[in-house]
């Protein structure tokens, strides 16, 4: 009976110090969050620049030698093609400015805000979760939770990409959605878009929320505020004729060059950026998911996210980062498990594991030896199908992307990216790698009744 009781006493004290620290996260998660989030990023960026002082990623080379070509006077889309929408060059241009031509500053500066930006969305996702909840250990996790997929805090340390940007004003434009600033979020939306085609779908989920909490008003202002930063943004393109270019290279481009791929093959890709500890927490924030779905309906929209951008993942997939706005609503799904755990215990529980999962993650996208991920790898590529099934070569004198970054040339042809994409599309069309001008209709038939005929086809 003595040992009952002391084992009793023991259980009861611990119990009281879980419940001590959950309530301690309750109060303070954001402050936690934040420092967490400035732990993990300052951590990872400064171990990138010891070991690869200053690393370049292609894509974010051209970004960044974009912005500073365009201070010298090239003209996007047209001396140089890009698929993704025009305001990531606004950026890097005014990033070129403050560097002074200097492109080691411009690089430092790119990392700082492309950091800044992955940083600021992984504290929005929990600062949604806590709007949907009203509880700090829910938000905390679902915040944390995105440290399960290292592409998240890994990349930003490359350089700047417009999807860094785009997960920003996504998850603003949510949080926003859901304080009922219908105007502001449709606005943060449309931001999102205008760095990455994807974030049309946040924009569709706001006017959506804008509808539910306001009726027509709400939804009518949510359009107002996007159309409005969308005006602006492509008014410049229509003052100056380059309307043909943009829609070209940032709508037509992309949608006419979608990759093959086997459904085998795609699963199993996915299993490797992402990997088995990914898949696990995929599984706790689709359970999330259906939970949010049972509250009377308070947050479907999380979801029905969710779902369109996991079948955005199965459409196309061009590495872990493109799974960026998968991420948070997974996150925001794992949240909303942990807000469904009555007793500290079990809460402090499903915390414990999305901090075991991002552990071992780690371990999987970065250690020396692991043998289960080169078996994916092996499956994966003995069901797969090339992205493309012909893709012309990049001409052999063309200097690569980092060269071109380092510098600072200015480059004869209009291609010096050579993405999959651009090549694919430049070969589908009749068009050349060697031009020095891009962005022409590259079809006999002009715009208007091009697209009817693609909608329309027979």
């Amino acid at each position: 009976m003595a040992t009952q009781g002391v084992a009793r006493s023991r259980l009861d004290r611990l119990e009281e110090r879980l419940g001590r620290l959950d309530e301690f996260l309750d109060r303070h998660w954001l402050s936690l969050l934040v420092a967490t989030v400035v732990v993990v990023f300052a951590g990872a960026t400064a171990g990138r620049f010891l070991l690869t002082p200053f690393a370049v990623n292609r894509d974010s080379a051209l970004f960044q030698h974009a912005g500073w070509y365009v201070l010298q006077g090239a003209t996007p889309y047209v001396d140089f093609f890009d698929v993704k929408p025009p305001l990531i060059y606004a950026v890097t241009a005014v990033l070129a400015a403050l560097s002074g031509g200097n492109m080691a500053v411009l690089h430092l500066l790119s990392v700082a805000v492309g950091t800044a930006a992955v940083g600021a969305g992984v504290v929005l996702v929990g600062v949604l979760t806590h709007r949907l909840t009203g509880d700090g250990t829910a938000a905390y996790a679902a915040g944390v939770s995105l440290f399960v997929f290292p592409t998240v805090y890994a990349f930003p340390s490359l350089g700047i990409r417009p999807k860094y940007l785009a997960f920003c004003f996504g998850m603003g434009a949510l949080v926003l959605a859901v304080d009922d600033r219908p105007g502001a979020s449709g606005a943060a939306a449309a931001a999102s878009a205008g760095f990455w085609q994807l974030g049309v779908l946040v924009a569709g989920l706001v006017v959506a929320v804008g509808y539910r909490r306001g009726g027509r008003r709400g939804a009518a202002l949510a359009v107002a505020g996007g159309v409005a930063v969308a005006a602006a943004v492509v008014a410049p393109f229509v003052a100056a004729g380059l309307v043909v270019p943009l829609v070209v290279e940032t709508v037509v481009a992309p949608v006419y060059a979608v990759e093959r791929y086997t459904l085998a093959g795609r699963l199993l890709e996915a299993i490797v950026e992402v990997g088995v500890a990914g898949v696990a927490l995929l599984v706790v924030g689709a359970y999330g998911w259906i939970r949010g779905l049972d509250r009377a309906g308070r947050y479907w929209w999380v979801a029905v996210g969710g779902a369109a951008y996991a079948l955005q993942a199965l459409l196309e997939m061009q590495g872990a980062i493109e799974l960026v706005f998968l991420f948070a609503f997974v996150g925001v799904g794992a949240g909303a498990v942990v807000a469904g755990r009555r007793s500290s215990d079990r809460r402090l529980r499903v915390l414990a594991v999305v901090i075991l999962l991002a552990a071992a993650n780690g371990y999987w996208a970065a250690g020396p030896v692991t043998p289960i991920k080169d078996e994916v790898e092996a499956a994966q590529e003995s069901v797969g199908v090339s992205d493309y099934e012909r893709l012309p070569e990049r001409p052999a004198d063309a200097p690569s992307m980092s060269t071109v970054y380092w510098e600072k040339r200015r480059p004869e042809r209009c291609h010096y990216r050579f993405g999959k994409k651009q090549r694919y599309f430049a070969a589908e069309t009749g068009g050349s790698l060697e031009k020095s001008r891009c962005g022409q209709w590259p079809f006999a038939s002009p715009p208007r009744e091009w697209l009817l005929e693609r909608a329309l086809p027979g």
